[in-house]
Formats: structure tokens, C-alpha cells, sequence
């Protein structure tokens, strides 16, 4: 007798966990599917803003919480290739109905050359667009002196900003000093493109070249001097 209420007990303690365990996973289910939409559309809001290394972050909560999540998943990898190549936000920008930022990239690559324009977004902190139109300018249009040297400028800007992922800003510095330099074999004369590439060598602890363009500007310099 003693045996058998011992095991409805057991019985009973089984169904009531098994009970509870039902309602745990029913309450959880919506309250993950929340935590899931608000950590994309937390991620989508900063990827419009440009902040990518935040965005991404929210987009891979929402992996962890649902790993199967195709869009969380496409959002990662797009932040990602965005902060590579703002081109790669069109289609996002044109889905979240974001005009001003769609109007800016689209009018940057348009192919025509606008220094002007191009300097006002760099002041801007909308070095990424710049970039877009300065590829052109500097490699297919006018391949003049200013085109390089604002080239470099705005990588070397893009590279300093707090959004993106830290492995890609060393190849931004890369690309900024390759531009400071074809800058300055079309200019030799001109400091701009030397003084960045002084400055921009000492960011990458390039000692060797810091001294070899610091030594042409300081011949520079004298000649200058009566």
C-alpha cells in the first residue's frame, strides 16, 4: 500500500513538472520571438545609420536566440559586405525606404566627377559615399592630383570610424596611402599628399617610410627657404 501511493506520488510529481515544463516553453516561445524581432529591427536601424559593428551585433542575438533565422543570418553576412562597400546597402536602403542616405550613394555613382560634392561629404563624416564617386575619379576620369589626394583622405577618414570591423581598417590605411602616393608622383611639389602619408605611416608604425617622406619634405622645405 505504502509502495503504491509512493509511486502515484511520483506519478503525480512527474505530471506536474511535465505540466510545468509545457507552460515554461509556451510562455518562452513568444517572449523569444520578441526578443528576436527587436534585436533585427534594432540591427536594421543601426545599419541604416551606418553603425555596423553595432548592427551586427544585434543581428547575431537574434542567430543565437533563433539559429535557423535565415534573415538574421543574411543581415550579418550584408553588414559585413556594407562596410566594405556601401553599394551593397541599395537594396536595403531601398526596402527600408531610406532616401536621403539611397540618394547620396546613388548620386555618387553616378560616374561624374564632383571634388566639391565630394569634399563636403568627407567633412561630413560621409567619407564611405565619397569613396564611391573618388574610385572613379581618381581611376577612370581625370586621374588628376586632387582626386588622389581626397581618394586618400577619405579612406584614411573610414578607417578612423568607430562603426566599422576592426580587421578592415588596416586595408582602408593601405588603400589611403597607395592614393597619397599616386597623389604625390603626379605632384611632387606639393606637401599635402606627403604630410598625409608622414602621418598616415605613423599610424601603421611604418617607421622606414615615415623617415623616407619626412626627409623629401623636409628637402622641400629648404628649397623654399631664401
Amino acid at each position: 500500500m505504502i509502495m503504491k501511493n509512493k509511486q502515484k506520488t511520483i506519478i503525480k510529481n512527474i505530471l506536474f513538472a511535465t505540466a510545468g515544463l509545457a507552460l515554461f516553453f509556451l510562455a518562452i516561445f513568444p517572449l523569444r520571438n520578441y526578443f528576436i524581432n527587436k534585436n533585427l529591427h534594432e540591427g536594421d536601424e543601426l545599419m541604416a545609420e551606418r553603425k555596423y559593428t553595432e548592427a551586427y551585433v544585434h543581428f547575431q542575438k537574434a542567430q543565437l536566440l533563433s539559429f535557423f533565422n535565415d534573415r538574421a543570418k543574411e543581415r550579418a553576412e550584408s553588414t559585413k559586405e556594407a562596410a566594405k562597400d556601401i553599394l551593397k546597402m541599395q537594396d536595403f536602403l531601398q526596402e527600408k525606404n531610406n532616401v536621403d542616405l539611397l540618394t547620396l550613394i546613388n548620386k555618387a555613382d553616378l560616374k561624374t566627377c564632383d571634388l566639391e560634392a565630394d569634399k563636403i561629404l568627407i567633412e561630413n563624416d560621409l567619407s564611405q559615399v565619397a569613396i564611391i564617386n573618388l574610385k572613379f575619379c581618381a581611376n577612370d576620369g581625370p586621374k588628376d592630383y586632387s582626386s588622389w589626394l581626397f581618394l586618400g583622405a577619405a579612406s584614411l577618414q573610414f578607417s578612423e570610424n568607430n562603426y566599422i570591423f576592426k580587421e578592415q581598417k588596416p586595408g582602408l590605411r593601405k588603400d589611403a596611402i597607395s592614393a597619397f602616393e599616386k597623389a604625390y608622383a603626379i605632384d611632387p611639389i606639393d606637401k599635402s599628399a606627403i604630410k598625409y602619408l608622414i602621418s598616415t605611416n605613423k599610424i601603421e608604425n611604418n617607421q622606414p617610410e615615415v623617415d623616407r617622406w619626412q626627409k623629401l619634405l623636409d628637402n622641400l622645405n629648404k628649397i623654399e627657404k631664401p
